[in-house]
């Protein structure tokens, strides 16, 4: 008797248990081809986001590329790291957000290997200029979703 106590208040305490809300698209997984085509397209287009970056633009006010992380033991991670320059062949940019186990903080400066982007965006004149895994999540939202992350932006998703 007691042990089925103990199993339906754990059944009830699991069930309970708040829903955790995805913050980010979810890492690629092979099984997704929508994700993968959007992976691939900004990896195609890789190329036009440097010569953009080179050219300066007054109305430009974000420069971003998401990167795919490897911590060790750990689910693969997709962060965005702004404030991307690419100088000699190399991208560098601020991480935008912390990987204890790699031992990277937010803000901190890094070296980003470019096998590992798998998306840029660059916002100009209020609108987003790439940013394909963005655009696949936005398709993804429910109307309400999506019109409340809209309403979040700074800058316009246009087609």
């Amino acid at each position: 008797m007691l042990c089925k106590f103990v199993l339906i208040l754990c059944l009830l305490t699991f069930a309970c248990a708040p829903t955790p809300v995805a913050t980010s698209i979810p890492p690629l997984s092979g099984t997704d081809a929508e994700l993968d085509s959007a992976i691939q397209q900004a990896r195609d287009s890789l190329d036009a986001f440097i010569e953009r970056i080179a050219a300066p633009h007054a109305d430009r006010t974000f420069v971003a590329v998401k990167v795919r992380f490897h911590p060790p033991g750990e689910v693969s991670q997709d962060i965005w790291v702004d404030e991307v320059t690419h100088t000699n062949g190399v991208f560098r940019g601020n991480m935008g957000d912390d990987i204890p186990t790699l031992k990277l903080e937010a803000g901190e400066k890094i070296k980003i290997d470019e096998t590992d982007i798998i998306d840029w965006m660059i916002v100009e004149e209020g609108k987003l200029i790439g940013g394909y895994t963005i655009r696949l999540a936005v398709q993804r939202m429910s109307p309400v979703e999506r019109e409340r992350f809209l309403e979040t932006l700074d800058y316009s998703i246009e087609d």
